[in-house]
């Protein structure tokens, strides 16, 4: 998947390069230069973070549909790197009805 994007990014005309960032914790990013945009991404970066940081580049430069992604790749570029939601929500239950905290007294003291 890295080499799928790396391979987009580059046919779009967009540089990306990988350096060692020592000076902030982060995963890199894009940059836009004067006639020049380019994603640098840490050397020190899981793969994994590597596909997310570009996924967001080419979304934010509205790449998402471009033909030489694939389907997974695509839907990564489109939540923009975000990992896929689950698939259904938890079911909201209501809460229980008992004594709970109702007899705990202003001042945090038991009522008697």
């Amino acid at each position: 998947m890295l080499a799928e994007l790396t391979q987009v990014a580059e046919s779009v005309g967009i540089e990306v390069k990988s350096r060692a960032l020592r000076h902030a914790p982060s995963l890199g990013g894009l940059c836009r230069m004067p006639g020049r945009t380019l994603v640098l991404l840490s050397s020190r970066a899981t793969p994994h973070e590597r596909c997310t940081v570009l996924a967001q580049a080419l979304a934010e430069l509205g790449h998402a549909a471009h033909p030489g992604l694939g389907s997974e790749t695509r839907a990564l570029v489109e939540r923009h790197g975000r990992p896929p939601a689950p698939q259904s929500a938890p079911e909201h239950t209501p809460p229980k009805k008992g004594p709970g905290l109702a007899g705990i007294g202003e001042r945090g003291r038991r009522r008697l």
